[in-house]
């Protein structure tokens, strides 16, 4: 499936939007005796990201409102990055402030920001370059998945805290509340992948904890390692999720498909698969639509700029289509 332009390919990946201030952010790297003077605003979409020094040393905040998570979620998402770290995954790992926390309450009106620190990953941004041969990294990308996969099958969380499954994600239960009923695709298209989805087979082999982001901008490439960050968004979902969400934004290139049998043949080293091509197809169409109600939700769908009235239109036409590979 090939976009028509440049707009296009973005419906795949992301779209910017402005952020608010930075002055919760600088009371909150105060808690972890960062350098006044030092902070510098990374991305603001579900969550506010920041760099700051602290004796010299780059570490980032990031700042999540009450309103979409929990502190017995984030606290959950804490103690699988833990666990991952025991299992030897290359996770950047959360920093506790000078109190002694990982997690830090800042009360603002009507709601609470929960601000955490975690460390800088080291290595280079992964940037897709057709002109290489990229066989290497997506069979070190589809490892690495499968060892962080194969974890998820023996994980049992620490004490009481539990991320939450993939049908119980606030978005899709709050999704009445800000997609209007106008989006008559998107809403047609999101109750058939959603009921696919319930009816998918589900075992302890092909269903677990997963990072629920794995793209190009959650880790950095060191050498024959990746450094991985960002598990906001991890929950209970099936595994082919994780291959899809960091396979489909290539759906479109020509050697999308051979991208796809590296990414596999990684994968297939660390954990055993069973899924056809359908079945990634499948996930693959979810991940668009659970893209479109995430900015659907940020954004707004009836007030929107003139670039994201062109993102949501390339949106709405890929996910009418449907999700398919390159022709």
């Amino acid at each position: 499936m090939q976009p028509d332009s440049n707009v296009g390919r973005a419906a795949y990946t992301h779209m910017p939007n402005s952020t608010p201030g930075s002055k919760l952010a600088n009371g909150a790297i105060e808690l972890w005796r960062g350098s006044a003077g030092s902070l510098q605003q990374i991305s603001g979409s579900a969550n506010h990201v920041y760099s700051f020094l602290e004796s010299g040393r780059k570490l980032y905040l990031r700042l999540t409102s009450s309103r979409d998570r929990t502190k017995a979620q984030i606290e959950a998402e804490l103690d699988f990055i833990s666990y991952l770290h025991r299992g030897g995954i290359n996770v950047v790992l959360p920093i506790s402030s000078s109190a002694g926390r990982l997690i830090e309450e800042i009360p603002v009106t009507s709601s609470s920001l929960f601000a955490c620190v975690f460390e800088e990953a080291k290595g280079e941004r992964f940037r897709y370059d057709s002109a290489r041969l990229n066989r290497d990294h997506f069979r070190l990308r589809g490892r690495v998945l499968g060892q962080i996969h194969a974890l998820s099958k023996t994980y049992v969380p620490s004490g009481s805290v539990r991320r939450f499954a993939w049908d119980e994600d606030s978005l899709l239960l709050q999704v009445d509340k800000f997609l209007p009923k106008s989006e008559t695709i998107v809403w047609r298209e999101f109750h058939a992948t959603k009921e696919r989805l319930r009816d998918y087979q589900k075992s302890s082999q092909t269903y677990g904890l997963i990072h629920g982001d794995f793209g190009d901008t959650n880790y950095r490439h060191q050498h024959d390692r990746l450094n991985i960050f960002d598990f906001d968004d991890c929950c209970y979902h099936w595994f082919v999720y994780d291959l899809a969400i960091t396979i489909y934004p290539h759906g479109w290139r020509e050697e999308g498909l051979q991208l796809l049998d590296w990414l596999l043949e990684g994968y297939s080293e660390k954990m055993p698969l069973d899924v056809t091509l359908a079945d990634i197809m499948m996930f693959c169409q979810w991940r668009l639509l659970y893209m479109f109600l995430v900015y659907a939700k940020k954004c707004g769908c009836e007030h929107p700029s003139e670039q994201q009235v062109e993102w949501f239109a390339q949106s709405r036409e890929n996910i009418a289509r449907g999700y398919g590979w390159y022709t």
